[in-house]
């Protein structure tokens, strides 16, 4: 869920002025990408999982990215590693260290490191009740941003009401309306997969168009946690594990349509 996080970060940044907007080229941040193809990545790019860059999304081998990621100490370093090799904008590839990126950015953005901005932009504005703990590298360096982050469920609660109500907490616009309506709705991609249109992933927010006849948003974690969120009941489902079912239909968990179920029965007056 990490992800859908540093999402909604992105917004708060072009909200206050330190990201022009979702076009603006990464290389305005990261140096790394000023030349060759790397300088057609956008961060638009980055939040639809359409870079196109070679990261190798493997949750086997312990020499592949999210691995490497994880048990290394030098986070930095490792995701500046990879090239945009593919024509970005184009295709859907789930990869976690286009999230990595956009922390980078955050961080070169603002001047902040990526939890205090956290902090300073949702956790404390929602009245969040709980502390959250942000994953490092190692002791004072980089968050790990495409994962990691550990709190509790009444306040993850409250980020899927933050995005029920369009970026407004208690009369309060925390995230600009048009980035928040724009992160639930389908990216203009096909899918690296099958070559169909995709209908299922946002600005890092996983989306469900028709489901019992209900248009669902919801962010996910690898170990079954879920926020979701679902606008006409203005209902949120927390569900924190540590399991998560094989996929189902168009690379969904199986197990996320329990939990959608369950809350839609419970209170389907």
């Amino acid at each position: 869920m990490a992800k859908t996080f540093v999402s909604i970060l992105i917004g708060a940044a072009i909200d206050d002025g330190k990201i022009k907007s979702v076009d603006q080229p990464v290389s305005d941040f990261l140096e790394t990408f000023k030349e060759g193809e790397n300088q057609k990545l956008t961060i638009k790019h980055l939040l639809t999982m359409s870079s196109g860059i070679n990261f190798d999304e493997d949750y086997v081998s312990p020499f592949a990215y999210p691995a490497q990621a994880y048990y290394g100490s030098e986070i930095i370093e490792l995701t500046n590693k990879y090239k945009v090799t593919e024509e970005p904008g184009k295709k859907f590839k789930y990869l976690s260290g286009n999230s990595e990126l956009l922390g980078m950015i955050i961080e070169k953005a603002t001047g902040k490191k990526l939890s205090e901005y956290m902090s300073e932009k949702l956790w404390t504005p929602i009245g969040a009740k709980n502390s959250a703990f942000w994953s490092l590298d190692h002791k004072d360096g980089m968050e790990k941003a495409y994962c990691c982050f550990n709190s509790n469920a009444p306040d993850f609660a409250r980020i899927g009401q933050l995005f029920l109500d369009t970026g407004k907490w208690n009369g309060t616009q925390l995230i600009n309306q048009e980035y928040v309506l724009n992160s639930i709705i389908p990216a203009d991609l096909v899918n690296d997969s099958d070559g169909e249109k995709n209908d299922k992933y946002g600005y890092a927010w996983w989306l469900i168009p028709n489901y019992r006849n209900h248009s669902i948003f919801y962010a996910r974690g690898i170990l079954g946690q879920y926020i979701v969120c679902i606008p006409d009941k203005n209902l949120v489902v927390v569900r924190l594990g540590k399991k998560r079912e094989k996929r189902a239909g168009n690379n969904h968990p199986e197990d996320v349509f329990y939990y959608i179920d369950a809350a839609l029965d419970m209170y389907a007056k």
